[in-house]
């Protein structure tokens, strides 16, 4: 009898997954554009299993919900609804490959991360006219007044204190000329390039 009969293979396990916050933080970083903000700027050859993009959206995935060490992502991947969500295999997402994808990012994350934060304020409606940016970086605590005035151990620490003071200056005035001179006022927002 000429029935076409179809070809099963083996039995596919049922699987429980975590779903947890995944659609929203997708939701957010499609609206953001992450994916295609970091994929203009850090294109991939056209053999790749995952772009940046898709990489990085999985990564901040994994940070907001379940941080894990690089070489734990993957099987957060496979235990959380990553393929369902965000269409990206766990296996692609290896310690290897989040590290090739956080090399490209780095030289261009300035300009990531403005374009991100033009399309958070455009995309929200948020009030720019009044923005309060915070430079901080380090802080340095303890109760060192029993030390005595003078002593070898007292002048260490307070050169130590002195030399980050001194760093922490001289970052917060590079970033700023960086971010001055990458940023343009354009309909009364800033966008940075």
């Amino acid at each position: 009898m000429g029935r076409n009969r179809p070809v099963l293979g083996a039995p596919q396990a049922e699987r429980d997954k975590v779903l947890g916050s995944l659609p929203v933080i997708a939701g957010f970083c499609r609206r953001l554009d992450i994916g295609g903000i970091v994929d203009r700027a850090c294109p991939v050859r056209d053999v790749a299993i995952a772009t940046h993009g898709q990489v990085i959206e999985a990564l901040v995935a994994n940070r907001l919900t379940s941080p894990q060490p690089l070489l734990h992502v993957e099987d957060w991947a496979r235990e959380w609804a990553v393929a369902e969500v965000f269409g990206l295999d766990p296996g692609a997402l290896n310690d290897d490959r989040l590290g090739r994808a956080l090399d490209a990012v780095a030289p261009a994350l300035a300009g990531v991360v403005g374009s991100v934060g033009v399309n958070a304020i455009a995309g929200f409606g948020i009030d720019t006219s009044r923005i309060h940016w915070d430079m901080t970086s380090i802080s340095l605590f303890g109760d060192y007044d029993h030390l005595k005035e003078g002593s070898d151990l007292r002048k260490s620490l307070d050169r130590q204190v002195a030399d980050q003071h001194e760093w922490v200056s001289r970052i917060r005035r590079i970033v700023l000329k960086k971010w001055a001179s990458r940023t343009r006022v354009e309909h009364g927002m800033r966008r940075c390039e």
